[in-house]
């Protein structure tokens, strides 16, 4: 007979539990199952295949849009935790009154909509915009440098978008080491940079490990970025989702790209936290 006191956390995560089965398990598992049916005349049919990841996977120009995300992906997580790591190391280590207004201040990209700041960052890059009449006005250039559509547009404003996640995760990491081990280093004559290798950094390495796996899964399945400062010679695989399940309606091929991207990201945390549990238990 189950008690109240063992049917009270049952209750507890029962709301919860509900909640993401309804709203992520189901609509993933009908993604997948949809990736494995053949599309007619707009419609999904009860006839399966491997057709659809056949077609991804056989078709350069698809191949080089899912190599061109993970690429963003990667450039944009080691952006992020290169500027975030300073930042969240001086907002831990400062003693400064106004600790506390850095740290909003680090943390304020969030309180604009992701739109608003990729629109931003179109109105300095595009062939027209701020950043081309300042190079033109200091003489350092005779025509419009042509920065958007562009990679390296995307993965600016990506990293724009997701560095104050890297900060929360560093500074996270960072609050959690006990200052008397580097007091202790520098005590025993280690400099500063020294105690910072060989003390700091890695046992802040699962806040690194854990900005880079956060920026890169939000990198890879970002949309509206790409589309604003990207192109059809920069397509990622969320913007390929987008034209193939609203734009062609082939609901097939858009759902194999879904389960590609979900499975993707999920295989990739899985191993960041394997990773991270075999580094904490040696």
């Amino acid at each position: 007979m189950i008690t109240t006191s063992r049917l009270r956390p049952l209750l507890l995560v029962a709301l919860p539990a509900a909640f993401l089965f309804i709203f992520f398990v189901l609509p993933n598992a009908f993604l997948l199952a949809a990736s494995f049916l053949k599309s007619d005349a707009q419609m999904l049919t009860d006839e399966r295949t491997l057709e659809n990841y056949g077609f991804l996977f056989g078709r350069p120009l698809y191949r080089a849009a899912l190599l061109r995300t993970f690429v963003i992906g990667g450039l944009v997580g080691a952006l992020v935790v290169v500027l975030a790591y300073p930042m969240a190391f001086f907002l831990a280590r400062t003693t400064s009154r106004w600790k506390g207004p850095l740290i909003a201040l680090a943390l304020a990209p969030l309180l604009a909509s992701v739109v608003v700041r990729t629109y931003g960052w179109w109105v300095l890059l595009n062939r027209e915009g701020a950043l081309n009449d300042l190079l033109r006005a200091l003489g350092l250039t005779t025509g419009p440098l042509v920065m958007l559509p562009s990679v390296g547009a995307i993965v600016v404003g990506l990293t724009h978008s997701l560095l104050p996640f890297g900060v929360l995760t560093i500074l996270s990491a960072l609050n959690g080491i006990n200052p008397n081990l580097e007091r202790a280093a520098l005590s025993l004559g280690a400099s500063r940079t020294r105690t910072f290798l060989n003390v700091t950094l890695p046992l802040s390495a699962g806040g690194v490990a854990g900005g880079f796996l956060l920026a890169f899964a939000l990198a890879i399945s970002a949309y509206a970025t790409p589309t604003i400062l990207g192109g059809p010679a920069t397509e990622t695989m969320a913007t390929l989702i987008y034209k193939f399940m609203v734009s062609l309606m082939d609901w097939s091929i858009g759902s194999a790209l879904g389960t590609i991207l979900i499975l993707s990201s999920m295989a990739l945390i899985a191993i960041g936290t394997m990773l991270g549990a075999r580094r904490a238990t040696v």
